[in-house]
């Protein structure tokens, strides 16, 4: 090779690399443009994150939900702390025996979320709380009411699934699981509906306990007993530890009384 050629060469392969660089250096940054979460991403844990994780009382919450609403005085309409608030009402609505306090949560939790999606319309998880506490607000006004949520309920939850799928570990799967399964047939309960999804909410978060909970009660209503002892003894071995006064206590304490509903149906050698 002539060194004219041989040059020209060395040349051509250099000016391919510099392409090849800067196209793997381009492709990176779209990619990474397309999955990039804002600084308050929802896998990310704040303070207030950890102080809810950590609350266990109603004050305990009440005082979460106070942090929150001090810092949207300071600067409203952040959507990051307006989700938060509103899934801090959905707690402190579970922790109070008051049906006039849980009236009030829920409809916080409403107001709170519906504010989140307005400055963030792509909000996964304002759609997911909507969702919960219009659910919730409709058992406590009646039968009536309920029937007037279920198509919020499930628009807004779907939306929340296609947006999002993982969020809360699998929240939005786990939620459309549970309400297929404990609507009644004529309203569009759909077992096999809700098998599925909360078979796919067990795909996306295993170690999750409430998912494992949801799939192994629908397949008891299936009469598919073998998968519900295998879905509980999951259940069992991932709460093995959770003690009285606990979340997830009551699912356990629960689980162990299907257990043994189960221990008359299925056979020992499964």
């Amino acid at each position: 090779m002539k060194s004219g050629s041989f040059l020209k060469h060395i040349s051509d392969d250099w000016q391919g690399c510099r392409n090849l660089s800067t196209y793997i250096f381009l492709l990176t940054l779209f990619s990474m443009l397309g999955t990039q979460k804002p600084c308050l991403a929802f896998s990310e844990l704040t303070d207030s994150d950890k102080q809810y994780q950590q609350a266990k009382t109603y004050e305990e919450l009440e005082k979460v939900a106070k942090n929150i609403r001090t810092l949207l005085q300071a600067k409203p309409n952040q959507p990051e702390w307006e989700w938060r608030l509103a899934r801090s009402h959905y707690s402190l609505a579970k922790h109070t025996d008051s049906e006039n306090l849980k009236y009030h949560h829920f409809t916080q939790c409403i107001e709170r979320s519906s504010r989140s999606l307005v400055t963030q319309p792509d909000s996964a998880i304002g759609y997911f709380y909507r969702a919960l506490c219009r659910g919730k607000q409709g058992e406590m006004e009646g039968i009536w009411a309920s029937l007037e949520v279920i198509e919020p309920f499930e628009m807004d939850m779907k939306q929340a699934l296609q947006l999002d799928p993982g969020i809360q570990h699998g929240g939005p799967l786990r939620a459309l699981g549970n309400f297929y399964l404990e609507l009644p047939f004529f309203l569009g309960g759909n077992l096999d509906q809700s098998v599925y999804y909360l078979e796919e909410a067990v795909r996306l978060a295993p170690d999750f306990a409430e998912n494992h909970w949801g799939l192994a009660r629908a397949y008891y209503a299936q009469h598919n007993f073998k998968s519900a002892k295998n879905s509980l003894l999951i259940l069992m071995r991932l709460t093995d530890k959770i003690e009285e006064g606990e979340g997830l206590f009551d699912i356990r304490t629960q689980a162990q009384a299907l257990m043994k509903k189960l221990a008359s149906l299925v056979s020992d050698t499964l």
